[in-house]
């Protein structure tokens, strides 16, 4: 029996509090909440305080949807929303939202504050049809989005195997994105003092772990296995030749995750 995947994350990034009715846009890098302890209305604008551009993603929230309040300093000082409806303004959206969740140190922000956003879509993933193109999986493009994957490779990945399998066509590109990245610090523990918690192996964080999560949640529904992307040639792969093959046409098959190169 076939199961749901739930759990794509749609935004992820740093914002900061601001004062004011989430009825107005905030200011860029800025989200508003009516009432900071029990929010019912929350307004969070495209840009994040990073300047990475989240308005799709922010978008594309459904009801019973999570986004999730999360402080830098403290794993359990963090509040879960379930979404009821969202409004696109074009620069912002506002997003009414019910309490799911808080964590046991939970204090409620005050203005001028960065909380880390996450916005995770808990619907069943859709799968392509006549209304579906591969841009909607995409990660960012340049252009239009300066810094984006170049829409050019993107294409080529596109017209290489996404009338075959579009989820390792998305992954592939959302692989080629993170690598434009700058390297992001891994989070191996996470200590509050009264616990702590230990990712073995490490996490990677920041956009470059979003992208390879992202990245991750499609390879998981691929229907080829391909292997992932490397950069570099693998430490003492081969033992015996010299020189280890590349490729198909080398006797054993070649070095998992090379491609052989006409």
């Amino acid at each position: 029996m076939a199961t749901s995947k739930t759990g794509r994350v749609l935004a992820q990034g740093n914002w900061d509090t601001q004062s004011g009715s989430p009825a107005t846009a905030p200011g860029p890098g800025k989200y508003r909440a009516d009432v900071w302890a029990a929010p019912t209305l929350v307004a969070v604008a495209g840009i994040d305080a990073d300047g990475y551009d989240r308005q799709a993603g922010l978008a594309a929230v459904q009801p019973g949807d999570l986004i999730t309040e999360q402080a830098s300093n403290d794993s359990q000082n963090y509040q879960r929303w379930t979404a009821q409806s969202v409004t696109d303004h074009g620069t912002w959206v506002s997003v009414t939202v019910e309490i799911a969740e808080q964590g046991s140190a939970f204090v409620p922000p005050g203005s001028n504050q960065r909380r880390l956003l996450q916005v995770l879509s808990m619907a069943a993933p859709a799968e392509p049809g006549p209304g579906l193109t591969w841009q909607m999986w995409a990660p960012p493009l340049d252009p239009p989005t300066p810094g984006g994957l170049p829409a050019d490779w993107a294409q080529q990945v596109a017209d290489a195997c996404w009338a075959t399998d579009p989820h390792l066509c998305a992954a592939l590109q959302w692989e080629g994105y993170a690598a434009m990245l700058p390297p992001s610090p891994a989070v191996s523990n996470v200590s509050t003092g009264a616990q702590s918690v230990a990712y073995s192996p490490p996490m990677p964080g920041g956009d470059y772990g979003a992208a390879m999560s992202r990245a991750a949640w499609h390879r998981s529904l691929a229907a080829s296995d391909s292997p992932e992307l490397v950069n570099a040639m693998p430490g003492l792969w081969h033992i015996g030749a010299p020189w280890p093959g590349y490729g198909s046409a080398v006797a054993g098959g070649g070095i998992p995750g090379w491609w052989e190169v006409a």
